[in-house]
């Protein structure tokens, strides 16, 4: 009997290893959730990363009045400029233009009244346009015109 048993303890041993093991635990990661909810503190670190600002340029306009614009992308990573004219930055998205680089603001120099932005190689001008019209070219209307400082 004691054969038995002795020749019978491997067996028993191994149907023991064979049993339900617990899984291992996942593996901690720093990548976040797809699926989890997102506050909206996180959701604008993640739409922040899309925003650049990939270049700055000087120009002088009529009268010496400087503008700076300063290229990039806004949050969701479409071409946007920020002007900064007699103090005061107005952010500016791309719009549509036959030639060159067109971009525009509601928010103007005056009350009601928006402003373009149209730049063609060396050459830009900051035109005026009622707020409601920023889409209209043909309601725009040039007050300066710039050269870039080379």
């Amino acid at each position: 009997m004691r054969r038995l048993a002795l020749a019978l303890l491997p067996l028993a041993l191994l149907a023991t290893g064979c049993g339900r093991r617990d899984a291992p635990a996942p593996a901690q990661t720093n990548a976040p959730d797809a699926n989890a909810p997102v506050d909206s503190e996180t959701a604008q670190q993640r739409a922040a990363s899309k925003a650049t600002a990939s270049r700055s340029v000087a120009y002088t306009c009529e009268k010496d009045l400087p503008i700076t614009a300063i290229y990039g992308t806004d949050l969701m990573g479409n071409p946007d400029v920020a002007l900064i004219v007699k103090g005061q930055n107005f952010n500016m998205a791309q719009t549509v233009s036959a030639s060159g680089a067109r971009y525009a603001t509601a928010q103007g120099l005056d009350a009601g009244m928006g402003l373009v932005w149209w730049e063609k190689g060396a050459t830009a001008v900051l035109q005026q346009v009622p707020a409601e019209k920023l889409a209209d070219i043909a309601a725009a209307q040039t007050i300066k015109t710039c050269q870039r400082k080379d």
